[in-house]
């Protein structure tokens, strides 16, 4: 397929531990797969993920996906998406590289959840984050509601409540399949509490107050 496709120079490497990145004005081999693996040896990036690239075949705008894996610096798996959602993603990429859209609305347009939502593409599928992104945490993790609605439903508010009864609720809740470290299960008991008071209060839910070490209560 290489050889009918005409390749844009912007490329945007969706890492799992490090984040998004975009390189504008890439210039490489012509080559998806060579100029990836290019990018990825001139990267610090260590850890797994893909990269993603804007590339027209017929006159048809797609998006060309290639996944590394850890340690690895070269392309494993790659997918050739031609849908029309693909070209729509296409236009956003395009409309920022002129300057037609900011670069933090294009990030918040083509993060992983909103691209699984109109690529059908096993690759993004089966990414991980590393870390939740914060932004996802603190206003749409579906846990951070269901977990203040049961607390306040079992325990209610401005109550003395034992701090070891409130970090056994937290512990008992699921966590999401593509994220590895969730802020609700990191290992310290203690910062799960301060993640959730986090949460809470960014969507002003309400607030955990400690009144002693060994006791809280919901406001």
């Amino acid at each position: 397929m290489q050889g009918d496709l005409q390749l844009t120079d912007t490329v945007i490497l969706y890492d799992r531990d490090f984040g998004v990145s975009i390189f504008q004005n890439f210039r490489g081999y012509d080559n998806l797969r060579d100029d990836a693996e290019w990018l990825l040896e001139r990267t610090s990036r260590k850890s797994r993920g893909f990269l993603m690239r804007i590339v027209i075949k017929n006159g048809k705008r797609g998006i060309w996906i290639g996944e590394y894996t850890q340690g690895e610096k070269q392309i494993g798996r790659q997918e050739f998406i031609f849908e029309d959602s693909a070209e729509t993603i296409s236009r956003m990429i395009s409309d920022h590289v002129n300057r037609k859209i900011s670069e933090e609305n294009l990030l918040e347009k083509i993060r992983i959840e909103n691209l699984r939502k109109y690529l059908n593409s096993r690759i993004l599928r089966d990414f991980k984050h590393y870390y939740c992104p914060s932004h996802r945490f603190l206003y749409e993790c579906p846990y951070v509601d269901k977990i203040y609605s049961k607390l306040t439903e079992k325990y209610g508010k401005d109550k003395r409540i034992p701090y070891s009864l409130v970090a056994e609720e937290i512990e008992q809740i699921e966590t999401c399949d593509d994220v590895i470290v969730c802020p609700l299960s990191v290992s310290n008991l203690l910062e799960r509490l301060l993640n959730l008071n986090r949460a809470f209060k960014t969507r002003r839910l309400g607030e955990i107050k400690f009144i002693t070490p060994d006791f809280i209560k919901l406001l």
